[in-house]
């Protein structure tokens, strides 16, 4: 039967094939059109589209890197994040805030911040008030979530009172939506969508540190994503 299973590959209900389908199918034994019939029935339904505006497949095209680098709930907590702060009613804007995303974590490569955090011990302007909540609240997730009372506002933001455990704790199971309060307070989606990609650029930044490469990630990121 595999010769009729190679005409179902390449059909595709062109007009030029209807009538070819037709005269192979008339041309078969009952016995093995049953046959056919059976196997057609009992092949496995397409999957169902996610729903989700990013995959692994999407962070693979956006990075450079393997899908199978990326873990499903770091594609679970992007989709989220943007669901909670209205990014995924716009793609436009996405693709702003996924550019500066990308830039800040060297393409998702580091979602904790690179030094010990030792030089945040004691500094009263974190809330970083008990011995090692320097190092315990270091920057942690893709905008760098930093210090002890914005882990604490993120931990009543979200309802999970373990963000306190730390930095560790907060890159790996909320790597994006550890920006969430960040995002909201400062008012990102708004910023995008009436000021553009610049406008973001320096808001998140506060300059124009790595411009150039927040702009080349931009336009990958529109050619992925729109």
């Amino acid at each position: 039967m595999s010769f009729i299973t190679d005409a179902v590959k390449y059909y595709a209900a062109e007009p030029h094939q209807d009538d070819a389908w037709e005269a192979l199918w008339a041309s078969l034994p009952v016995s093995t059109q049953e046959e056919f019939k059976e196997a057609y029935r009992a092949s496995p339904p397409p999957p169902e589209p996610s729903g989700q505006l990013i995959t692994a497949e999407v962070f693979s095209q956006l990075t450079g890197y393997a899908a199978e680098l990326f873990t499903q709930q770091e594609v679970d907590d992007c989709n989220k994040l943007l669901a909670v702060t209205g990014f995924d009613q716009d793609i436009e804007a996405t693709c702003m805030l996924m550019a500066n995303i990308l830039h800040e974590t060297c393409n998702l490569k580091f979602l904790k911040e690179l030094a010990d955090g030792w030089a945040y011990e004691y500094r009263s302007d974190l809330g970083n008030t008990q011995a090692g909540d320097g190092p315990r609240y270091k920057g942690a997730g893709v905008l760098q979530l930093t210090g002890r009372h914005n882990y604490s506002r993120l931990a009543a933001a979200i309802g999970d009172p373990r963000i306190m455990e730390g930095v560790d704790y907060v890159a790996e199971t909320y790597p994006f939506r550890s920006a969430e309060t960040w995002i909201h307070e400062n008012r990102l989606l708004e910023c995008a969508q009436q000021k553009g990609f610049d406008a973001v650029c320096v808001r998140i930044n506060g300059g124009w540190n790595g411009y150039e490469d927040r702009k080349a990630k931009y336009k990958i990121c529109r050619e992925v994503l729109l």
